[in-house]
């Protein structure tokens, strides 16, 4: 019989469950529970039953059965033990033939998946090594599915990256999480890189229980080779237009600056002839020149004054900032050259820390500009993890305290002292000018900027903020 069970035979249903032999020999066999069955059988003319169950594995997965339609009947015990027999084997052979055809549906299904001509496909176990393979990503990388299966994904990847992919594989592998996805680069057989975009996700097994880990993979390096290329093209845009902006305003203040002074030294010169000459009618001459010198010499410094105002805004863009809120803005906004270049971040904000009177695109831009040397320090590291470390607290007099510690080059100590000089600068590309503003725009605002060198690698910059 397929299909549902009619609710009249749930009596013969439960029995059969239970690995009982049902035996009816007349409708007095039956059991007052089983009122609806003895009804079924009656309409359907049945007078005797006899139906076996047959388990497979400690399941029952069959039953074979027979009914008298004419005449009630014995059914004798050799009989229903020959026909258990023949039933069991049967039923192995159901179960066999279900299992085998179940199995084949899977490998069907698996082989369609690693066929896949677009992603590639990886399977690896509980000790991350590979076990399976597509083509797609064989090609991709270069190594033939024999050579993959002595290899682990970490042997493919770049270092820095390998330590990240440990973590996350050991997350998977504890439950801590069920799946992840990142851009990433991959070695190739012949040592050329590859960037990816790879979806990796946790496959419980349900006999061992371990986990395996399924990865899909998609190329991308054209589209990243091609996206860098255009990155590169912007800041070197941004770089010529900041240079072409500096010059002009350089330009600017040189020449408002100039004239003061040029008026200042032709006064001089003329008040230096008439003292030379002892004739007392120049006095007033000389006089007056150097009162020109007095009042071209304030017109200079107010011109100074202006050029410092204009950077410091005079505090009239100054709210209250809630410092830790302004660090996780910037980190956000980071966070994708962050993942670029393979940087792990570690965040330790103190939840105390008291708010500050500032301006908010200035601090922006100081945080901003400290993340990205921090960036730029860890570019050529490859023997250790890149991480950079943000940590918040109260400083010893009660001011916030915002550390930015990289595991970068470091900085030389011979430079430690010079590297806020206006113009100093240790990158190749460098105007020198960053840390030299950020240190400006934080002392407007009362505080201190400085650096040190790092526990073990690379430096700490720190920022210190007096409270509102």
């Amino acid at each position: 019989m397929r299909g549902p069970i009619p609710a009249e035979l749930n009596w013969f249903a439960s029995e059969l469950r239970a690995r009982r032999t049902i035996v009816i020999r007349s409708g007095e066999d039956i059991p007052p529970q089983a009122t609806a069955a003895v009804e079924y059988n009656r309409r359907a003319g049945i007078r005797s039953v006899l139906v076996i169950p047959l388990p497979v594995g400690g399941r029952v997965v069959a039953a074979i059965g027979f009914g008298a339609l004419r005449s009630t009947r014995e059914w004798p015990a050799e009989f229903i033990a020959r026909v258990t027999v023949i039933g069991e084997v049967m039923a192995q052979a159901l179960a066999r033939a279900r299992s085998e055809a179940a199995l084949r549906a899977s490998e069907e299904r698996w082989r369609s998946v690693l066929e896949n001509p677009i992603f590639g496909i990886s399977l690896v176990d509980h000790q991350h090594r590979f076990i399976a393979t597509n083509r797609t990503f064989q090609t991709m990388i270069g190594y033939t599915d024999k050579e993959l299966l002595q290899l682990t994904p970490l042997d493919i990847s770049i270092p820095g990256e390998r330590e990240v992919n440990a973590i996350l594989f050991k997350e998977l592998q504890q439950g801590q999480r069920q799946h992840y996805e990142m851009v990433k680069q991959l070695r190739r057989k012949d040592g050329r890189l590859i960037w990816i975009q790879l979806y990796v996700f946790a496959i419980p097994d349900v006999e061992t229980k371990a986990r395996f880990t399924f990865g899909m993979m998609l190329d991308i390096t054209g589209n990243k080779q091609s996206q860098d290329a255009l990155q590169a093209m912007r800041a070197e845009l941004d770089r010529v237009e900041r240079l072409n902006r500096l010059s002009a305003m350089t330009a600017s203040i040189a020449h408002e600056i100039n004239q003061p002074l040029a008026a200042m030294v032709a006064n001089a010169n003329a008040a230096q002839r008439w003292l030379a000459n002892a004739t007392p009618g120049h006095l007033e001459e000389t006089r007056a020149a150097l009162k020109q010198i007095n009042n071209d010499g304030h017109r200079a410094a107010e011109l100074i004054q202006g050029v410092r105002a204009m950077f410091r805004n005079d505090g009239q863009k100054r709210v209250v900032i809630d410092i830790n809120k302004l660090v996780r803005e910037v980190l956000e906004l980071a966070q994708d050259e962050l993942l670029k270049h393979h940087i792990s971040v570690e965040i330790e904000l103190n939840d105390e820390l008291p708010t500050a009177m500032a301006d908010r695109v200035q601090l922006q831009q100081v945080i901003l500009n400290l993340i990205t040397n921090a960036i730029d320090a860890m570019e050529p590291v490859t023997d250790r993890p890149r991480i950079l470390r943000v940590k918040s607290e109260i400083g010893d007099r009660g001011a916030s305290l915002v550390s930015f510690e990289d595991t970068g080059t470091g900085i030389d100590p011979d430079n430690m002292n010079r590297i806020f000089d206006t113009y100093f600068t240790t990158k190749p590309s460098g105007m020198g000018v960053g840390l030299s503003i950020c240190r400006s725009i934080v002392e407007t605002h009362n505080g201190r900027l400085w650096a040190s060198t790092g526990a073990l690698h690379g430096s700490v910059f720190w920022l210190e903020l007096p409270n509102k």
